[in-house]
């Protein structure tokens, strides 16, 4: 399942596996199937998400 690193506007970042992450008004939905959610990013504090490549995935 691919990989998003996801960096905030106060430092931290951290990695989230979804199938895909969506942009939705105010926030950012990940997907882990069609139809589950696995979580809301709220899109205030994002400074940006970055899907990982495959073999930085795997590592």
């Amino acid at each position: 399942m691919p990989q998003y690193l996801i960096k905030y506007l106060d430092g931290d970042s951290e990695t989230l596996t979804a199938e895909r992450v969506d942009a939705s008004g105010s926030q950012y939905i990940a997907w882990v199937g069609e139809g589950s959610v696995t979580t809301y990013i709220s899109a205030a504090n994002v400074r940006s998400i970055v899907r990982q490549p495959e073999e930085e995935a795997r590592s």
